[in-house]
C-alpha cells in the first residue's frame, strides 16, 4: 500500500513538473518564436492617409521586433462602419483600428469637445492641445472603455462644401438643407448656422446629395476626395468648421497580453506615428486642394472677418453644451491664449 501511495506520488509530481515545462516552453515560444498576429479593421480606403498611418506603424513594429509581430490588415469596412469596429475591439474580436473622433466620441463623450465649433483656428492649435495635458486626459478617458491608446491621429480640419452656392458668410448658410451624424454638437451647430441638419448615414450621403435631399456637408479634404464627393458637390468653402481628431488604439487585454518588450515597441512606434501621420494628412491635403480645383471645384478661403463671423454665430452651441465637458471646452481656450 504504501508502495502503491509512493509511485502515485511520483507520478503526480512527474506531471507537474512536466506541466510547468510546458508552460515554459509556451512562454519562451510566445516570446521568442511563435508569431504574434494583430488584426486591423478600419473603413479607410487604401489611399487614405489612415491607411499610409496604419501600414507605417506595421512596417515599424513588425522590423523593430524582427518580425515576431505581423499585422493582418481589413481596410475600406470590410468588418463594417466605424462604430461596429470599435465595438468588436472593445470585444476583442478585432484588436486594432483607428477611427474619427466623432465616432469614437459616442464610446467616449468627452472627446467630442475637440469638435465643438471652430474652437481651433488651425491644426497647430490642435496639436498644441492633443499633445499636452489635456490630451493625455483624452487618451486616459479612452482607455478607461477597454482600450490602449497609441496616439491621436488626424482626418483634418472639416470644412464646408455644398452644390448650391459660394459660402462667404453664416448669411450663405440660412436654409441650407445640411448632412449631418446624430449628434447633438452637430446639429447645434447647424441650427445656429441657420440650417436645416438632417441626419444621413454616410454611405447614403452622396445619392441623398445626387437626388438633392441635402445640399451640403461638412467633410476633411481627404473624405472629399477618397469618397469622389467633389462630383456632387461644387463648392468648397475654407472655415475649419471643427479638427477631425482619429485615435489609434487597440483592445486594451490583447496589448496587455504581449510580451513587455513588444509592449515597450508599440508604445514607442506609436508616439513616432502620431506625428508622422499627421504631416502625411498635411501634405495629401495640399495634393488634394490642387485635385478639386482640377475638377472644377470652387474653392474660397473667407477672411479673418468672415471667419469672426461665423464664429459669433456658433456661440450660443457654446452656452449650451459647454458645460457636459465638464470645463474642458475653457481649459482649451485659456491654453490657446
Amino acid at each position: 500500500m504504501r508502495k502503491n501511495l509512493f509511485i502515485l506520488c511520483l507520478l503526480a509530481l512527474s506531471l507537474l513538473l512536466a506541466a510547468c515545462g510546458e508552460d515554459s516552453d509556451e512562454a519562451n515560444a510566445t516570446n521568442d518564436g511563435d508569431t504574434i498576429t494583430i488584426k486591423v479593421g478600419t473603413i479607410s480606403p487604401p489611399e487614405h492617409s489612415y491607411t499610409k498611418g496604419i501600414e507605417l506603424f506595421a512596417e515599424k513594429v513588425e522590423e523593430k521586433t524582427d518580425g515576431r509581430v505581423k499585422f493582418d490588415m481589413f481596410l475600406d469596412g470590410q468588418l463594417g462602419g466605424e462604430r461596429e469596429i470599435i465595438e468588436q475591439v472593445q470585444l476583442g474580436s478585432i484588436d486594432l483600428t483607428v477611427a474619427t473622433g466623432g465616432v469614437v466620441g459616442s464610446f467616449v463623450p468627452e472627446l467630442s469637445v475637440l469638435e465643438m465649433p471652430f474652437l481651433f483656428k488651425d491644426v497647430e492649435e490642435a496639436y498644441k492641445i492633443l499633445d499636452g495635458e489635456i490630451g493625455d486626459q483624452l487618451v486616459e478617458k479612452i482607455d478607461a472603455q477597454g482600450f490602449k491608446t497609441f496616439g491621436i491621429w488626424e482626418n483634418g480640419m472639416r470644412h464646408l462644401v455644398n452644390n448650391k452656392k459660394t459660402i462667404k458668410s453664416p448669411e450663405d448658410t440660412k436654409g441650407m438643407k445640411m448632412r449631418t451624424m446624430e449628434n447633438d454638437l452637430y446639429l447645434e451647430t447647424y441650427r445656429a448656422l441657420g440650417t436645416d441638419p438632417t441626419p444621413i448615414a454616410f454611405p447614403e450621403t452622396y445619392t441623398s446629395l445626387e437626388q438633392g435631399v441635402v445640399d451640403g456637408q461638412d467633410l476633411s479634404l481627404g473624405v472629399m476626395v477618397t469618397t469622389k464627393m467633389y462630383e456632387v458637390q461644387d463648392y468648397f468653402t475654407d472655415t475649419g468648421i471643427y479638427y477631425a481628431a482619429a485615435p489609434m488604439f487597440m483592445n486594451q487585454d490583447k496589448f496587455e497580453s504581449l510580451p513587455e518588450d513588444v509592449q515597450e515597441i508599440f508604445i514607442e512606434v506609436g508616439e513616432e506615428v502620431t506625428q508622422e501621420q499627421r504631416q502625411i494628412n498635411q501634405d495629401m491635403e495640399t495634393e488634394q486642394l490642387e485635385y478639386l480645383e482640377e475638377q472644377g471645384v470652387e474653392i474660397y478661403v473667407p477672411t479673418e472677418k468672415e471667419m469672426e463671423a461665423f464664429r459669433e454665430t456658433v456661440l450660443p452651441v457654446y452656452d449650451k453644451l459647454s458645460d457636459q465637458f465638464d470645463g474642458m471646452v475653457e481649459d482649451i481656450q485659456n491654453e490657446l491664449k
